[in-house]
This record gives C-alpha cells, sequence and structure tokens, in this order.
C-alpha cells in the first residue's frame, strides 16, 4: 500500500456543493485539500451520474448568493455572462399559496437564476483554480483510517477496482458523500455509536421539462412558486435558466404530488396538472412551447436529518457535511444554501485549530440546519398525506403560517417577511415580531398597487 504524506493536508470525500465549498474554506488553512471524486468532473455545465438530481429544477436562495458570493467573489457576474439572470426576490418572482399570489413588492435583494449545473459547474471552476486544491477523479473511496480516536487518512482506489489500493494521509477527513454517507457504519466499525436519526417520508415526485425562453425580451416574471397547501398541496415551479449548450434560453417546469400522486412523464400529463392547479404560467408554456429534450420524473422518498451534533463522542480528524448532516425535500429548494451556510460555519470552527473541531463544527451546523429543517418538516406536516406526529405547537405554527400567506397576498410588510424568511435571509421568528404579528392578526389592509396579475411569464 502506498503511502503519502503532507505536513497539513485535508481530504474531502465527494465533489458536490458541499464538497466544493468544504474545499475552499479548508484552503484557506492547510498546505493541501485533496478532493477525491468517483465520476470524471465535466469542463462545463454538464451531468455526470454522481448528481442524476441536478437536471431537475434547483433553486439557489438569496443567502446562498450571498455567501457563495462572499467565498467566491465574482460567482454572480461569471454566472450572469453565462446568461443567468438576477432579480428581485420580492418583484421578479411570484409565490402562489392555495390558489392566490403574494403581493409582489421590491425588496432591495437580489437572486441569480440559473441551473444547478451552472451553478456546481462555476464554484468547480473557481475551486479548481486554487492553487493548493487537488482534485482526484474516478475514485473509489474504502473508507477513513482509524487509530487510537482520530482519522488520519483514506483508503482508495481506482474506480471498479481497476488499481491497487492506496493510502492518502491526512490531517482532516471531511464527508462530503451526500445522502447515502457510509459515516455512521464506519463510526460503529470504529467503535463508536451511530447519530440518532429523524425521517420524514413525504412520497414525492416530481415531473420536469425545459422549454424554449424568449431571449429577446426580459420576462416581466422570472419564477413562479406554487406551495404545496393542505387545501392546494401540489407544488409546482417556473424558472428562467441560462442558455444551453446549443444557446437557447431556457424555462424549466416542474410540477409534483405526494403520496402517489405523481404527475405523468408527458408534457400533456404537465399541462392538466398546471390547469387543475391554477398555474396558468405552466399550462401555458407546457401546452405551447418548444419542448427542450424529453420530459423527465425525479422521486424523492423522505427527508432525513442525522443529528451528529448529540454524540459525545467523535473521532478527531474526521466531520461530515452536506446531505450527509441533512437531505431536504427539494421543493423548498434549500440545499446548495444549506451547504454554503455550513462552510461558513466550517470558516468559524476551524478559526480555533483542529483540536476538537468535530464537536465545535457540528454544534454550528446544527443551527444552521435547524431554521431550513424545521421550516420544510413543518410545511410538510402541514399536508395530510405526509405521515408523522403532529404536535400542539406544530398545527398552531402551520396554522400561523397559513394565515401569515393569506394576509401577504395584499399586505407588502407582510409579504416581505414571509419572502425573506423563505429565503433564509431572516431568521423565522422575525415573523413574530410585534409589526407582524399584528397586521396578521387584523388581517392586513389592500393597499395601492397590489399584487400584479397573474399574467403569463412565457
Amino acid at each position: 500500500m502506498e503511502a503519502h504524506t503532507t505536513p497539513r493536508r485535508a481530504v474531502v470525500i465527494g465533489a458536490s456543493m458541499a464538497g466544493l465549498l468544504a474545499a475552499r474554506v479548508l484552503a484557506e488553512r492547510f498546505d493541501e485539500v485533496v478532493l477525491l471524486e468517483r465520476d470524471e468532473l465535466p469542463d462545463r455545465a454538464a451531468p455526470r451520474k454522481g448528481t442524476p438530481q441536478a437536471v431537475q429544477p434547483h433553486a439557489l436562495l438569496a443567502r446562498g448568493q450571498q455567501v457563495i458570493e462572499t467565498l467566491l467573489p465574482g460567482f454572480t457576474d461569471a454566472l450572469v455572462a453565462q446568461g443567468a439572470l438576477v432579480g428581485d426576490i420580492g418583484q421578479d418572482a411570484a409565490f402562489d399559496a392555495s390558489g392566490q399570489r403574494l403581493l409582489r413588492h421590491p425588496l432591495g435583494i437580489c437572486g441569480v437564476l440559473a441551473s444547478r449545473l451552472a451553478i456546481e459547474a462555476e464554484v468547480r471552476r473557481q475551486v479548481r483554480a486554487l492553487p493548493n486544491v487537488r482534485v482526484q477523479t474516478g475514485v473509489d473511496v474504502l473508507a477513513p483510517v482509524h487509530a487510537e480516536g482520530r482519522v488520519c487518512g483514506v483508503r482508495w482506489q481506482p474506480r471498479g477496482g481497476a488499481g491497487a489500493a492506496a493510502l492518502l494521509r491526512s490531517t482532516l477527513v471531511v464527508d462530503c458523500s451526500g445522502r447515502g454517507s457510509r459515516t455512521p457504519a464506519w463510526l460503529r466499525d470504529w467503535g463508536y455509536e451511530s447519530p440518532a436519526e429523524e425521517r420524514v417520508n413525504v412520497g414525492l415526485a416530481y415531473t420536469n421539462a425545459y422549454f424554449v425562453r424568449d431571449a429577446t425580451q426580459r420576462p416581466s416574471l422570472a419564477v413562479v412558486i406554487g406551495a404545496a397547501t393542505p387545501g392546494q398541496p401540489r407544488p409546482s415551479v417556473l424558472i428562467a435558466q441560462e442558455p444551453d449548450a446549443e444557446g437557447r434560453a431556457r424555462w424549466v417546469v416542474g410540477v409534483g404530488g405526494y403520496a402517489g400522486d405523481h404527475v405523468a412523464p408527458t408534457r400533456e400529463a404537465m399541462a392538466e396538472r398546471a390547469r387543475a392547479t391554477g398555474q396558468s404560467e405552466i399550462a401555458e408554456l407546457a401546452e405551447r412551447g418548444e419542448l427542450i429534450g424529453e420530459v423527465m420524473r425525479y422521486g424523492f422518498p423522505h427527508s432525513q436529518r442525522r443529528h451528529f451534533e448529540r454524540l459525545r463522542r467523535f473521532p478527531e480528524g474526521f466531520l461530515a457535511m452536506g446531505d450527509a448532516l441533512a437531505s431536504f425535500n427539494p421543493i423548498y429548494g434549500q440545499g446548495m444554501t444549506v451547504a454554503a451556510c455550513e462552510a461558513l460555519a466550517l470558516r468559524d470552527a476551524l478559526r480555533k485549530g483542529t483540536r476538537g473541531l468535530a464537536h465545535r463544527f457540528f454544534k454550528s451546523a446544527a443551527k444552521v440546519i435547524d431554521t431550513p429543517w424545521q421550516l420544510a418538516v413543518g410545511g410538510d406536516l402541514a399536508l395530510p398525506m405526509v405521515p408523522g406526529p403532529r404536535p400542539f405547537p406544530v398545527k398552531l405554527i402551520n396554522r400561523y403560517i397559513g394565515r401569515v400567506q393569506r394576509v401577504a397576498m395584499h399586505d407588502a410588510m407582510v409579504a416581505g417577511a414571509f419572502l425573506k424568511v423563505v429565503h433564509m435571509v431572516a431568521r423565522p421568528d422575525s415573523l413574530f415580531g410585534p409589526a407582524i404579528v399584528w397586521r396578521v392578526w387584523r388581517g392586513g389592509r389592500p393597499q395601492a398597487g397590489q399584487a400584479a396579475p397573474r399574467h403569463a411569464a412565457a
């Protein structure tokens, strides 16, 4: 077995968004960062086997854009140069709940609209350009090496067993291999407890397609989100995307359903579902738009969260990040943003060195995850077909959020407060501030220049 050493090397398992952003942060503290990835990585915005979900509709929340821009300056401009759109999250996007549209109003907070493939490709390009980051592809990670209470490297071999196993020694190993992470099993093998795990079985599936977008004019609406609510539990989304490899500006459309209420992968079925849920923009595009490629369907059985922060013992020199910690229902668009915020938590935890790093990081990461997890789980448990306990506080909060959405249809302050929470630029408890509670309680007053009519974005 071949051995490689360096004074201070960090190894990241998986070139996911979490893995790439972890490598970016680790590059500030380590002489060398080695990113081990099973797939061959494309040099452009293209799909790969390890991330089949990447071609589905994705949204980078405003907080995610802010954090990635902080870590990788010029990120947003680079996407705009590729044809991505930037818009105000309150004015250029529409949010529908129970068949009604929240009041659109400028908030002065920008979001970037680009495909997951383009976002990941740009992050990957900038991370690979760092002088002390090395990306090694075509790698099967066998297991981290554990001895005397710490992880001191990784055993790996060329993908498919095409070569001999090798040992890559390191000061720190970070597992960013996704929701199928083997860290719980590795911990048990080393004599530790595995983390407690929460699951919410949603049985979600969504049908998606890309359509040609007129690039000669900016759409009056660049995003239309149809939220799943108890009265209308069928989510949908329409998002403007950057041009594809052939130069065609695009829309990506998704319509979904829970617990077997799924849409067949045809444009006719997409149009029928959109008409049934009042999403006229999506229906018109599905009926008359120019389809790019095939109609796809993607299933998501359950959200899951692993509570590493509750473990009393954890090996030194080892961490897990990203979907290995929490994997969210994708209709809320939280995954990339949470990964970015975890990278900031890692940066903060590293300021005190690597000793005791796991305890500091997992505690901070749990605080990052708490808010989006509560939002997603609360939203899912508001739907009658999603199984799970509903204690009185959950029922009470869900009733309050439903009223917030109704008032937000004609109250700019409430609509803005709600959207800031959705985009993770404000904490959920901001919705319980005195000014918002008062407006929600009294039902708000219709204002001049109310929500724009539901005209077609396409």
